[in-house]
C-alpha cells in the first residue's frame, strides 16, 4: 500500500527533507521574534530575558542543524538519523516555547511574570503561529523519514525472498 504523501522511498526522503526546511524557517522566525523582544526590553526582566535570549540562539543552532545533513547512529540493535534526533529537539524548543507563553498567561506567571492576551502584538501571535506550525511541519517530516528508513530496510529483504523463491523453482 502506498503511502499518502509519498508512494516511493526517495520521495518520502525528499519530503522529509523538504519539511524540514520550511521547518527551519518557522524555528528561525520564532527565535528572532524572541530576538527583537529581548533587544526592546525582555533582557531587564530578571529570568525571563536570559530566557528569550537562551530561546533565541537555540533556534538560530536548530534552524542551521535541520538545513544540514546528518548520518546515523546505532545504540544496541537500534539506530537512528541524527536528522530526526534534530528535529525532535526542535519540536521540544517549539513546544517548550508555547509551554512557557501558556504558563506566562496563568495567573502566577511564569516567574512571576505575566503576559495579558496577545500582547506584545504581533510578536506574540507570530511566535504562537510559528512554532505550532513547526511542529506540525517537524511532525510529518519525522514521519515521512520513518516511512522512507522502513521502505528502505524492506525492499533488500523483500528482494531477498524473491531471489531465493526464484532459485527455489529452477
Amino acid at each position: 500500500m502506498a503511502h499518502p504523501l509519498s508512494s516511493h522511498p526517495r520521495n518520502a526522503a525528499s519530503t522529509a527533507r523538504r519539511l524540514s526546511v520550511a521547518s527551519a524557517a518557522l524555528i528561525l522566525a520564532g527565535g528572532y521574534v524572541h530576538l527583537c523582544l529581548y533587544r526592546h526590553g525582555y533582557r531587564f526582566i530578571p529570568k525571563i530575558g536570559v530566557s528569550f535570549l537562551l530561546q533565541a540562539g537555540s533556534s538560530a543552532i536548530l534552524a542551521v542543524a535541520l538545513l544540514a545533513r546528518g548520518g546515523r547512529r546505532s545504540v544496541d540493535r537500534h539506530s537512528v538519523t541524527l536528522a530526526q534526533l534534530i528535529r525532535l529537539a526542535a519540536i521540544g524548543l517549539s513546544l517548550g516555547t508555547l509551554a512557557a507563553l501558556g504558563i506566562a498567561h496563568t495567573p502566577s506567571g511564569l516567574f512571576q511574570f505575566r503576559e495579558m492576551g496577545l500582547r506584545p502584538a504581533p510578536q506574540t501571535l507570530i511566535a504562537i503561529v510559528a512554532e505550532s506550525l513547526a511542529t506540525l511541519v517537524l511532525s510529518v517530516a519525522m514521519l515521512e523519514a520513518r516511512v522512507a528508513a522502513r521502505d528502505r530496510s524492506v525492499a533488500p529483504a523483500v528482494a531477498r525472498r524473491i531471489g531465493h523463491a526464484a532459485r527455489d523453482v529452477a
